[in-house]
């Protein structure tokens, strides 16, 4: 399990800064699409050495909130 229980969410907000576990770099929100199967796909924007676009499901993204919530910037 490479995301924590508190970090796991199925919703994302648009702009929020996120971590992406398929790429191992935070990423930012730009766009979310509901597949037919039901899953969230989220278009983000990876904030990584190798800056690009990617379509990432939901269950493949951490949110950072419980990290801000102690003080760690992100």
């Amino acid at each position: 399990a490479l995301i924590p229980d508190n970090a796991v969410r199925t919703r994302f907000e648009i702009g929020e800064i996120v971590y992406s576990a398929q790429y191992n770099v935070n990423a930012e929100i730009r766009g979310e699409e509901l597949h037919k199967s039901g899953i969230y796909v989220y278009r983000v924007w990876l904030l990584g050495d190798e800056q690009q676009f990617a379509y990432v499901p939901a269950y493949e993204l951490a949110s950072l909130e419980h990290l801000r919530k102690i003080g760690v910037k992100v």
